[in-house]
């Protein structure tokens, strides 16, 4: 059976070429920084409160992480080490370009090459649904965590079916945008550890980055911009809940070591 993977690392590693630019990721611009970094810091920010830890107590693995664009905010955001893996050795290549403080590893998603509980924090931002098997990607991402997984991804719900794309084209590589909600999330990461103890969340919230860079701008950009796109999220996240288009699940494994230390 034709898994897809070789056809995504060769249509990755075009991708990433040396032709494209990705300077976008270091843009210190108020309301750019705000729309790149918004979902990182809200999983972030409730995986700390839920394991009463700071980031500087964490190693971090990034899976299907490009050329580091995430792994920046997450090494400003402090934790105590940064890994970006990706399919594409041309993303590790810019990855290191961009910002030496990153760590790099070249690595199919669905086969992660390295020892169980590798890492403290395994994450994924909008990786999953470019794998041809994203509940493998998301079982290998339970594996290598020591302590806790974030993944950041498509919510399913009625805005997703109505508006959402059910295909991405990448060049020669198509891929079905999985979308999760909380039930799939729990079955997965339940089916996994099977009866280990952990504790397991899922944010429902908004994000249309795209729309809201537009609104930003017309508005004057910058630090106004941003003001303004963070209270029309902040009136979108009121009906999160019941329709929000995108899931934070979060997976904290509550095992005898203590996860604090």
């Amino acid at each position: 059976m034709n898994t897809g993977v070789e056809k995504q690392k060769e249509t990755f590693e075009d991708i990433y070429s040396e032709s494209n630019n990705w300077s976008y990721w270091d843009d210190t611009d108020p309301l750019t920084r705000y729309l790149l970094d918004r979902r990182l810091q809200i999983g972030v920010k409730n995986l700390m409160k839920m394991t009463n830890s700071s980031p500087q107590d964490w190693d971090v693995l990034v899976i299907c992480g490009g050329v580091g664009g995430e792994g920046s905010v997450l090494a400003n955001i402090g934790f105590r080490s940064v890994t970006v893996s990706d399919i594409s050795e041309n993303a590790m290549q810019g990855c290191q370009l961009r910002d030496s403080r990153l760590k790099t590893k070249v690595m199919n998603a669905e086969n992660l090459d390295i020892p169980d509980e590798s890492y403290d924090l395994v994450l994924v931002q909008d990786g999953l649904h470019h794998l041809p098997r994203p509940v493998l990607g998301l079982t290998e991402m339970i594996r290598v965590a020591k302590k806790a997984v974030i993944m950041i991804e498509p919510h399913a719900g009625i805005v997703a079916n109505l508006l959402g794309t059910e295909w991405e084209a990448h060049g020669g590589a198509v891929n079905y945008v999985f979308r999760w909600n909380k039930l799939m999330f729990e079955q997965a990461v339940k089916s996994y550890v099977l009866q280990m103890p952990c504790q397991i969340e899922v944010i429902r919230l908004w994000n249309h980055n795209l729309v809201m860079d537009k609104v930003g701008k017309i508005c004057g950009g910058g630090q106004r911009g941003k003001v303004v796109v963070q209270l029309c999220y902040f009136l979108l996240d009121l009906f999160a809940r019941w329709l929000g288009n995108m899931a934070i699940g979060l997976l904290i494994k509550n095992d005898p070591i203590d996860n604090h230390n």
